[in-house]
């Protein structure tokens, strides 16, 4: 069964959100801060996992929604998470990604609060699973909030925003790195720099290759989806996450 929209990013391989219908909702306010997304829960009682799903550089669009139900059908409770909301994209490699890198950081912070206050999520499992430039962003973040017990890298790296690479990876989480060898938009030396730094600051870390395969491998609307790619790739996400919380 092919899994429709399970990269759900395309972050930096520039595709255009046209045909999106649903728009993000406001969440949860609370003084000074915002959550904007969707939220998809499983059908059995809780408390369930969650995975907090942050999207490429080209943002928001509706078939998020198909892949969260994806993680609810495999027992998570799955938040897509606007981080633009508050600021709004940025061009790659911009001085004004960087300012605004700290405010998406906070917002990544305040889901977690959010989640962790819903009876339906087990707030010591949640993880973080991100899209090119969600998956740097949650690199980013992933060692400063507690309440992270995971983190998985679709073809993303780390050193991406206000600070370098080996000082984001001290203390990060497990992370599962996934990216395409043949990746033109964020090359595969990002993965192996990302897993070196890890390795070398104590952390844990499974990097999985795809031979063949570019970037936003498991993004249907793309000209790079891979089916097969794609399903393996969830599958791998799947058992990642459900060993990790197993711990």
């Amino acid at each position: 069964m092919r899994i429709v929209g399970l990269a759900l990013v395309l972050a930096m391989a520039g595709v255009p959100a046209a045909g999106c219908a649903q728009q993000p909702r406001l969440l949860w306010q609370s003084p000074g801060a915002e959550v904007w997304g969707d939220v998809v829960t499983p059908g059995a009682p809780g408390p369930h996992p969650a995975v907090i799903l942050l999207y490429g550089s080209t943002g928001w669009r509706a078939d998020y929604l198909d892949l969260a139900r994806a993680y609810a059908d495999s027992g998570f409770v799955a938040l897509i998470l606007d981080y633009y909301a508050r600021t709004g994209g940025a061009a790659i490699g911009s001085a004004e990604k960087l300012r605004k890198w700290e405010t998406w950081r906070r917002t990544v912070q305040n889901a977690v609060e959010y989640l962790r206050s819903m009876p339906v999520v087990d707030g010591r499992r949640i993880a973080l699973v991100g899209y090119s430039r969600g998956a740097f962003l949650a690199v980013s973040v992933g060692a400063s909030i507690p309440s992270i017990a995971a983190v998985v890298d679709f073809y993303g790296g780390g050193g991406g925003g206000t600070l370098p690479l080996e000082e984001e990876v001290k203390g990060l989480p497990p992370l599962l790195i996934l990216h395409g060898e043949d990746d033109r938009i964020v090359p595969v030396s990002f993965a192996h720099q990302l897993r070196d730094a890890v390795v070398a600051a104590g952390g844990q870390v499974d990097m999985r290759l795809f031979p063949g395969q570019r970037h936003a491998f498991n993004a249907p609307w793309a000209a790079t989806y891979s089916d097969s790619a794609a399903q393996q790739a969830f599958g791998v996400v799947i058992a990642f996450l459900r060993a990790r919380f197993r711990d």
